[in-house]
């Protein structure tokens, strides 16, 4: 007769401690940029992270922090965070978090990353009105990092950082309006 009664026991426990080495932990602890074009492997050994493979592309596997894990971002709470790795190996990582929290992101985090360039546009709201999108932008040769105050939702920002390649498409469209020029949200 098999029993059940231990093993589950020790998994139970096991699945406590586990959450408990996890909890609070910071993205770059895990997805630091310096780890763009690393092996899966080699990330997987630092972050808790569950992946499934890209059902449009066979070479991408989508991965995202296990529940407490890679929560927070210069101690700014992330609502979601998924890394893409391309042929086996890390190209991008995408963070969301509360737009109410951009401005305690950009002086916790940015200063990382040296000065950006200002590429903020105003955003066409309802009511014919306007409202100021900061977008910054970060192009080295081996990194390029965007990040934007009104990502697709008025409550919602974004920090996304990449290799040149993988960011060739968010660049091209961020791009494609003018510093201060006027688009839709």
């Amino acid at each position: 007769m098999i029993r059940f009664g231990r093993p589950a026991a020790l998994v139970c426990g096991f699945c406590v401690l586990m959450g408990s080495a996890v909890a609070d932990s910071d993205v770059f602890d895990g997805l630091d940029p310096a780890l763009l074009g690393a092996e899966i492997t080699t990330v997987l050994e630092g972050a808790e992270l569950a992946c499934r493979q890209d059902p449009k592309k066979v070479t991408v596997r989508r991965c995202t922090p296990l529940p407490g894990a890679l929560d927070s971002l210069g101690g700014v709470p992330v609502t979601s965070v998924e890394a893409l790795f391309e042929d086996e190996q890390l190209a991008q990582v995408t963070i969301y978090f509360p737009e109410s929290r951009f401005a305690d992101l950009r002086r916790s985090v940015f200063p990382r990353f040296g000065a950006g360039m200002d590429w903020s546009v105003s955003l066409r709201a309802g009511m014919a009105g306007t409202v100021k999108d900061e977008i910054l932008l970060w192009e080295k040769e081996d990194l390029v990092v965007i990040a934007q105050q009104f990502d697709g939702k008025i409550d919602r920002s974004s920090l996304i950082y990449g290799s040149a390649k993988a960011m060739a498409p968010l660049l091209k469209q961020i791009k494609s309006s003018p510093p201060g020029g006027t688009r839709d949200l």
